[in-house]
């Protein structure tokens, strides 16, 4: 999908100098210069309720999360108690800095107290009610070097998956933090206009790089550290792979996570898993020269009291991950489908030329490796995770509607490529930016987003535009009829696509009209290629036409369904047969991520 045409904004670089708390007081004066900062604030006290509301409508929703707001609030406040002093204070300025109420410190960790709820429903053997509120954990990270990267240097890629859309993208931001504290070292962090967040995203002076991962376990508290500050004290502390592994050693992390660590020194990567319990680390497979991570534990000992929250978030985080390791494993670059050429200079503004060719070196031939280009074009990947070459619009693909950020950093050329497109961020366009911490001040720079480029749209791009707005107005509770309309707009250009019919027969399916759904479902098995996704599109025309009293068509799709020897499918054989009553059809929770529908 082209990337031409497509919306970009501004990106802020901001430089800061002194101790934490006069490095927060700077951004947040700096923001209020620049503007643009209020959605973002905003956005985080409510975020919570987005997270764990995800894909429902339903009264047992709204019950559900306006039960756990206590917890919430309660959580939050335990964990800004739990924080190492400096760091709050850098909090407190912030908020200061913005004119914002003390409290609102507490909201910088909204995400490790979402996944806690999620933890602590599955201890108390709630897991129905896990199955609906859980959004999906998403994010994919990768690092290669040697073989598997065009010259042997090391490329660091990441997208931040977030249920944003709208808002995190529109503003994005990179922070230079340069301390007077002697024992800490020069860092950065990418962020949006409005969120001091310097441990989701990060990279420091000695080129170690940091990027958080969601994971769901049981082990969890509200009196530990949180990931924001665990990965802030892993860039501002660590200078080798062996230094972050002990800084995470020394605490007791509140949460469930994948920390991905590279070092451009080290030339290798690794992922710090954690729960409340205890740290693990997975490392490369022997003789391996990259390294992937999306959102499931993979060392054993952290695999006990783990939470999948339905058989489409594994196929979901496991297909990411397949995705990256077959383009990664190969070293051979990636194949091609027009996507690599679509960046021209990369950023759009001419910068590849300006720091002297970053992309393209003329190395690739040595190793057929990725370079930046090709890092770019793995992150803004459709292909399914468990169909090799064939390309989905959503579902277990790395570019999703949800992706707020992408980043690729060549910490041994220090810079950071960030995209300032629309959701899926990863389509770019790019804009490089050199690492720099020899301000004297505080400042800020502005960079004017690149000139878009007007070009005819294709129907598949635009159909693409469609959904994303769809799955906007889906996240932000948008009404019922705003999101049939927009994802009507993409089968109306892209009528056979698999997942925007397996989206039209849920939203039809929940608005009561069976029918419809039964129509959308059958089409849609036409041209999906996943089992799995084929035995969800089985069940559920088994639902509507069994609604509809069409027990012929009824039976044979649940023999299908039945016949269908995927293991993933034993929930949904186990579902079959229970009615979806007139009552019961408002509960269904449709996913936009996951591509899956839920009761």
């Amino acid at each position: 999908m082209s990337d031409n045409g497509r919306s970009a904004h501004p990106l802020t670089v901001l430089g800061l100098i002194g101790s934490e708390r006069e490095m927060g007081r700077q951004h947040g004066q700096l923001s209020r210069e620049v503007g643009g900062w209020e959605a973002a604030v905003e956005f985080y006290g409510g975020m919570p309720a987005r997270i764990l509301g995800a894909g429902r409508r339903d009264r047992g929703r709204t019950l559900i999360v306006k039960a756990l707001q206590p917890l919430l609030k309660a959580g939050l406040a335990r964990l800004d108690r739990a924080r190492p002093a400096h760091l709050r204070a850098r909090t407190e300025a912030f908020m200061a800095a913005l004119g914002r109420p003390a409290s609102d410190r507490h909201n910088v960790f909204v995400l490790d107290v979402a996944q806690n709820a999620v933890g602590v429903l599955a201890r108390c053997g709630l897991m129905h009610d896990v199955q609906r509120l859980a959004a999906p954990g998403a994010c994919s990270s990768f690092a290669c070097w040697g073989e598997a990267s065009s010259d042997g240097r090391l490329l660091h890629g990441r997208n931040f998956d977030l249920p944003g859309i709208g808002i995190w993208e529109r503003a994005p931001t990179v922070v230079f933090c340069r301390p007077t504290d002697a024992a800490s070292l020069r860092y950065g962090f990418i962020a949006t206009r409005g969120a001091d967040v310097p441990g989701v995203t990060a990279f420091n002076e000695t080129g170690i790089v940091v990027s958080a991962h969601t994971r769901f376990h049981r082990n969890v508290t509200f009196d530990g550290l949180g990931v924001v500050d665990l990965g802030h004290l892993i860039a501002s502390r660590a200078t080798s792979l062996a230094d972050a592994v002990a800084i995470a050693s020394e605490q007791r992390i509140a949460s469930s996570w994948g920390i991905v660590v590279s070092s451009a020194r080290e030339r290798r990567a690794l992922v710090i898993e954690t729960h409340a319990g205890r740290i693990a680390v997975h490392r490369p497979r022997p003789g391996a020269s990259h390294l992937v991570a999306t959102n499931r534990n993979r060392v054993a000992v952290m695999q006990p009291g783990e939470i999948a929250p339905s058989p489409a978030w594994v196929r979901y985080s496991d297909g990411r991950e397949a995705a990256m390791e077959r383009r990664l494993a190969g070293a051979t670059g990636l194949p091609s489908d027009g996507s690599q050429g679509r960046y021209g200079g990369l950023d759009g503004n001419g910068s590849q030329g300006r720091y002297g060719g970053l992309a393209s070196d003329g190395s690739q031939g040595r190793y057929g490796g990725l370079d930046v280009a090709d890092a770019m074009a793995l992150l803004s990947s459709h292909e399914a995770g468990d169909v090799p070459g064939w390309e989905r619009s959503t579902g277990d693909c790395l570019a999703q509607s949800i992706t707020v950020q992408s980043v690729v950093v060549d910490a041994e050329r220090q810079a950071v490529w960030v995209s300032v497109g629309e959701a899926p961020t990863s389509k770019g366009p790019w804009i490089c930016v050199p690492w720099h911490w020899d301000h004297g001040a505080a400042e800020a720079q502005v960079i004017e987003a690149p000139p878009r480029i007007e070009v005819p749209e294709s129907a598949r791009d635009a159909a693409y535009r469609a959904y994303v707005e769809a799955a906007r107005l889906e996240g932000h509770f948008g009404t019922e009829a705003s999101v049939e309309a927009a994802i009507a707009r993409a089968l109306a250009l892209q009528p056979a696509d698999p997942s925007y019919r397996h989206l039209a027969g849920g939203l039809a399916l929940r608005a009561g009209r069976p029918d419809d759904a039964l129509a959308h479902f059958e089409v849609a098995l036409t041209t999906e290629r996943s089992s799995f996704r084929t035995g969800e599109l089985h069940r559920w025309a088994h639902q509507a036409a069994t609604w509809t009293g069409q027990k012929g068509r009824a039976r044979e799709h649940r023999q299908t369904l039945l016949a269908n020897d995927e293991p993933a499918l034993a929930e949904a054989k186990a579902a079959v047969d229970k009615p979806l009553t007139r009552r019961r059809h408002r509960e269904i929770g449709i996913d936009f991520q996951l591509l899956t529908l839920s009761t």
